[in-house]
């Protein structure tokens, strides 16, 4: 007698493996996604410790008035030149940084955009300028909406307690989350 496998017994496994995938595999894709933001909220962590306060004593030391949009630090990847990498590792979610834009105290100005073929979703970097008494602060949000126009109206979000110069363009906004 032949030991085989008959063929409803076949397509019994395929079925059953196809649930499998089906229910697994949006969970693997949560899980990545999840790393992503979590590498953007880390790197932003680290802006706001260790690089913006660094920057800002640099500038007081110049006599800049904390403003650190003088020093002209960038980051486009393959650019050597008045490379942000000379003060933080960049993790490979982000694509484009240029602190140059980060000179106004009371509003969040866009300085950076995260890769969204790396990191799946549209991420942007937003940075509220230092003064002479307060360092800068950075913040990441995730866009929701879809748009062709980079602006600060397209993001945003109401929760935004831990930053403390809230402007006025966040408050009515629905279309971005900021990323804590």
């Amino acid at each position: 007698m032949k030991k085989a496998f008959t063929m409803i017994e076949l397509i019994f496994v395929i079925v059953i493996l196809g649930i499998l995938a089906a229910v697994a595999l949006p969970k693997f894709l949560g899980v990545a996604q999840q790393a992503h933001e979590g590498n953007i909220k880390s790197f932003i962590g680290t802006l706001n410790r260790t690089v913006a306060p660094t920057l800002w004593s640099k500038s007081i030391a110049e006599g800049h008035d904390g403003n650190i949009s003088y020093l002209d630090l960038e980051y486009y990847k393959g650019n050597s030149d008045n490379n942000l990498t000379k003060y933080v590792d960049m993790p490979k979610e982000i694509k484009d940084l240029n602190l140059s834009h980060c000179n106004n105290p009371s509003e969040y100005k866009i300085v950076g955009w995260i890769d969204s073929g790396v990191a799946g979703a549209n991420y942007f970097i937003a940075c509220v300028g230092g003064n002479a008494n307060q360092a800068p602060k950075f913040a990441a949000f995730k866009q929701i909406s879809p748009t062709n126009e980079l602006s600060m109206s397209n993001l945003g979000d109401h929760n935004t307690t831990d930053i403390a110069a809230t402007p006025a363009q966040f408050s009515g906004s629905e279309e971005g989350n900021l990323l804590k």
